[in-house]
């Protein structure tokens, strides 16, 4: 089981560096991956976004700010225990020293992204390009493994797609 564990994780390195390695690193994806990324997290994307929605979108139920705020909220918690049980050491010390299984920037942008998408919906594909962009500035940094982002990603969606599930089931409702 240790050597099924260990080929998984050697397979996650090399398949990172692939990725990492097709994307030309040059001064414009620096500044770019770098601005996604944030150093600390990709939560003052998201924020901006809310904002721009909240007073250009007229149609928008306002109520997705809570689901939003509950939903990052889990996310974060979950992220921090995560990280603690796995203690996956990061791909370069450049990005700090914590651990890095979960991505939390990968975490938070598919749980952001899942709930605007599910309030608006014509933008939809936007937010998880933004998410998936996010995502991808980790292993652009060589601060996560593939494995990392993959699985804060699904994490996030699924965190917020059980709270909209549970909350319209309270609240018999769906959105937009």
């Amino acid at each position: 089981m240790l050597m099924i564990f260990s080929s998984i994780l050697t397979f996650d390195q090399q398949l990172t560096q692939f990725i990492n390695r097709l994307i030309p690193h040059n001064w414009l994806f620096n500044q770019f991956f770098s601005f996604l990324s944030i150093r600390t997290n990709s939560l003052p994307i998201w924020i901006v976004i809310i904002i721009l929605l909240i007073f250009f979108e007229e149609k928008i139920d306002k109520k997705f700010i809570i689901y939003f705020l509950v939903s990052i909220a889990i996310s974060l918690l979950a992220v921090f225990v995560l990280k603690d049980i796995f203690r996956r050491a990061r791909p370069s010390t450049l990005c700090g020293t914590d651990f890095s299984f979960p991505s939390g920037h990968a975490t938070i942008a598919f749980a952001s992204a899942t709930i605007l998408a599910e309030f608006d919906k014509k933008r939809k594909w936007g937010y998880f390009l933004v998410a998936v962009l996010i995502a991808l500035s980790r292993i652009y940094l060589q601060c996560h493994f593939l494995l990392d982002i993959a699985g804060g990603s699904v994490m996030g969606f699924m965190i917020s797609k059980l709270l909209l599930l549970s909350m319209f089931r309270n609240f018999r409702k769906r959105p937009l």
